[in-house]
């Protein structure tokens, strides 16, 4: 609970990722769809996530069977179900535009203008560093996303190698996924008021750091959409 990385490892299979769990109790953040109950269109979450100017891939079982070949993470939630243990979904990008806000301290102190605040999450553009399609990953941004994440969380000497190959490039993409996620569950443990949980286990449930402002957006959010029926979470 330190905010220091004391482990990173590129796993495959199932049951390596398994293995890898601690016994104790934990909140594990994963970045892929952990439940999906509807065939086709989008989840709840991803309708408030796009309120709130989050756009994230949207998920349904259709969707991922044309590009995933099914909903893996469903099954991986359900073998890594345990006492104390806590699975939710996290969202890398929002971690990033939240650290990007948090330095550069857009906010002015008793600000509590919410269109002036959603103005300036509009602005933010966090680093591009994941492969695009079918393409190479995007080096450019692999060091930019570091220093973001090396602000929060002490990554010692661990630094992308924006020189590799493109197999290390893909690789280190998914490692800084994997940081965002982690420093994630680490707010959400150490202060609970740092951060924003949308959606139920059963529907999908999804944890992103969040502010004030930007709780205050999803509370009037999932009020007017909960009212309107779009929405059942």
């Amino acid at each position: 609970m330190d905010g220091r990385l004391t482990r990173l490892e590129l796993l495959d299979a199932d049951a390596e990722i398994l293995a890898a769990l601690p016994e104790d109790p934990a909140l594990v953040v994963v970045d892929a769809p952990l439940a999906v109950p509807n065939a086709t269109g989008r989840r709840d979450v991803e309708t408030v996530l796009s309120w709130l100017d989050c756009p994230v891939f949207p998920v349904s079982r259709r969707r991922l069977e044309q590009v995933a070949g099914g909903v893996r993470g469903e099954g991986l939630a359900a073998r890594a179900a345990a006492p104390g243990r806590d699975l939710a979904e996290g969202v890398p990008d929002v971690v990033l535009r939240q650290l990007m806000r948090e330095t550069g301290a857009a906010e002015a102190p008793g600000d509590d203008d919410l269109g002036r605040y959603r103005a300036e999450w509009l602005a933010l553009r966090p680093p591009r560093y994941r492969p695009k399609g079918t393409g190479r990953a995007q080096a450019g941004g692999l060091s930019a996303a570091r220093h973001l994440l090396g602000g929060a969380v002490d990554l010692g000497d661990w630094r992308p190698d924006p020189a590799g190959d493109d197999w290390r490039l893909i690789a280190d993409a998914a490692r800084l996924d994997a940081i965002a996620c982690a420093l994630t569950a680490h707010r959400a443990l150490r202060d609970p008021a740092s951060v924003l949980w949308l959606g139920t286990a059963a529907r999908g449930r999804v944890v992103v750091p969040a502010d004030d402002l930007m709780r205050r957006r999803a509370a009037v959010n999932l009020e007017r959409l909960r009212a309107e029926g779009a929405i059942r979470i």
